[in-house]
């Protein structure tokens, strides 16, 4: 976009001369991204084949496809969670109601939430155990993971659900998302009656399995040397 003028009309003129060059030298297909300082100039786009692909971090990313079969990169399709099961040395499980500001009811659950860009799943789940209830945890292993289409803004959903190992056990809870936070013996939390059966059943997993385990390989084709893939192995 450096390119290009921020005059909207000089704009259009030179994207037109781009995208006949661009056509000529037999590209198929072409997006821009369009920071909210150039919003003026997506008008312009539009009105030359452009059309929308996604938003993200404040930039519209527009796609024109030069070669009417082109494929082109599809927007992401789901978005990623992670909820923690952390159980201490007295078989007591850290529990959360959230805060709701309609009509549902608050069962207790695990701690949890989205996973950024560009983080891993052992760091988003120990991250947000902490900011949601400041107790320190270490990853253990991932017990299962939940796949849903549920058409929240338009994705599907995968939930992770991680085992901790609590490194502390003081609790000060994120006074703006959540109710109550406690310390639950996990045979009481088995058996609560404000506990969904899908949380139940992930305890008693965890509770039964090992699950899976984070490791890196170095050598992994294809990456920088400064890059690191998460791989997700069973447990020794």
């Amino acid at each position: 976009m450096d390119a290009f003028s921020v005059d909207a009309v000089l704009f259009g003129g030179e994207l037109a001369s781009a995208l006949r060059m661009w056509s000529e030298v037999g590209l198929r297909l072409v997006w821009l991204e369009f920071s909210l300082e150039r919003a003026a100039l997506i008008t312009q786009a539009a009105m030359q084949g452009f059309v929308y692909h996604h938003i993200d971090s404040g930039k519209l990313t527009m796609l024109h496809r030069l070669a009417a079969d082109a494929e082109g990169p599809p927007d992401a399709s789901h978005y990623v969670g992670v909820g923690g099961i952390v159980i201490n040395g007295r078989n007591e499980l850290l529990t959360i109601r959230e805060k709701y500001f309609d009509n549902r009811p608050a069962f207790y659950k695990f701690p949890g939430g989205y996973v950024y860009s560009g983080e891993h799943l052992a760091a988003a789940v120990v991250r947000e155990v902490w900011e949601e209830t400041a107790v320190q945890t270490e990853f253990h292993s991932i017990v299962g993971v939940r796949h849903a289409h549920v058409n929240r803004f338009g994705k599907s959903d995968l939930y992770f659900v991680c085992r901790l190992t609590p490194l502390t056990e003081k609790i000060q809870l994120q006074a703006s998302e959540i109710a109550e936070c406690v310390w639950m013996p996990v045979e009481e939390f088995l058996k609560h009656e404000e506990v969904s059966a899908f949380n139940r059943n992930f305890v008693e997993l965890a509770l039964s399995r090992c699950g899976l385990e984070t490791a890196v390989f170095e050598d992994y084709p294809g990456l920088a040397r400064q890059d690191i893939v998460e791989l997700l192995l069973p447990c020794s």
